[in-house]
């Protein structure tokens, strides 16, 4: 292991404090944009209330791992920016210190993160996306009348469809202005009304509305033997839907069977998991000769360029990833012809840099 010195440990904190300063505001615009699509489905009805931050949740894990190419790229620029602009670095390369020893202290803050990100995208990642789908499927066609928004008609699926509105909602819990119709067996349907009604869960926690001074209309569209029955109190069981069964979509596969498999579709899979510490360590690698800068330009002048870099690496990823898929690229080309692009950049732009200073790994 070797002994950090005091360059070391000052280069690696500047890093870490503006790497941790953009992930954390990054990750928060995250958050705030997925809190409020969540909320935006719950004042619909389509999800209740009680599983929003629990998908926010997942969905902030996720999207985290995501956000550390990027992050990271962009704290690197902004703590090399500041330390070129107050001729910092100027000074370190005069006293001897090349791009090696630049290079070192950001080991110390890649490497681990290199590890982490790694085992998260492979393993965890996937397992959360699973959990994602699963519960948003369990509760999409579900009418959890508690979370029903007033003054929209919410629909259920089921062996018995449902449709449900009221008017307004009180503190205590009372639905006025209530209308339901549900379609039953052999298209028989029927309609509740009534001026107020409350939700009821009994001990097997089953679902009921209890309609009081209503009115029920039962029948069959077409025929003419419709019943009209007026009652003071009726309970009416909202039938919850079968859990959605669907084929686990292919990003939620575990990494262990896409190892097994060999489907050019599964290989582009594990190869786009393992794109995100790859692009991580590739921009870490471009980030230190691209954050050169004058104290004339300042510490941001070199954003647009990074933004733009960023921009083109990972959509030719995703481009590449489905050249993989649809088989219109080799097999032992994979990806990985992107990630060789782009470090074959960073490494131009090292040698560039160093026809300045000799000192290069020295």
């Amino acid at each position: 292991m070797l002994k950090q010195t005091i360059l070391d440990r000052y280069i690696s904190k500047e890093i870490l404090i503006s790497w941790l300063a953009v992930f954390i505001v990054l990750v928060l615009i995250i958050s705030g944009s997925t809190l409020g699509h969540l909320f935006s489905k719950a004042a619909e009805g389509s999800l209740p209330t009680n599983v929003v931050f629990t998908l926010l949740a997942n969905s902030t894990l996720r999207y985290s791992v995501q956000l550390v190419p990027i992050s990271l790229f962009i704290g690197i620029l902004f703590a090399l920016g500041r330390l070129y602009k107050d001729s910092e670095i100027v000074s370190m390369f005069a006293c001897g210190v090349s791009y090696k020893l630049i290079y070192r202290p950001l080991a110390y803050i890649v490497v681990p993160l290199l590890i982490v990100t790694t085992l998260i995208n492979l393993f965890l990642v996937p397992a959360l996306r699973h959990e994602y789908h699963a519960l948003v499927n369990a509760v999409e066609d579900k009418v959890d009348i508690a979370g029903v928004a007033a003054g929209r008609f919410t629909p259920s699926k089921g062996e018995t469809p449902s449709i449900f509105f009221m008017e307004s909602r009180d503190d205590l819990g009372k639905m006025h202005n209530v209308f339901l119709h549900q379609t039953g067996k052999e298209r028989r349907s029927s309609i509740e009304t009534s001026k107020r009604a409350s939700y009821y869960l009994d001990h097997a926690a089953r679902k009921f509305i209890i309609f009081e001074n209503g009115l029920r209309y039962e029948g069959t569209p077409g025929d003419a033997d419709y019943q009209t029955i007026e009652y003071k109190k009726h309970g009416v069981y909202i039938e919850d839907s079968d859990p959605i069964r669907t084929r686990k979509k292919r990003n939620e596969i575990p990494t262990v069977d896409l190892w097994q498999s060999e489907k050019p579709a599964d290989q582009a899979e594990l190869q786009f998991r393992y794109a995100i510490p790859i692009v991580t360590l590739v921009l870490a690698i471009l980030a230190v000769p691209l954050s050169h800068t004058s104290p004339r330009k300042g510490r941001f002048s070199k954003m647009g360029v990074a933004i733009i870099i960023y921009i083109f690496y990972s959509n030719l990823v995703i481009v590449a990833v489905n050249w993989l898929e649809k088989s219109k690229s080799p097999d032992w080309l994979g990806i990985w012809w992107v990630h060789l692009l782009f470090l074959t950049l960073a490494l131009f732009l090292l040698m560039k840099r160093t026809q300045f200073h000799k000192n290069l790994l020295r």
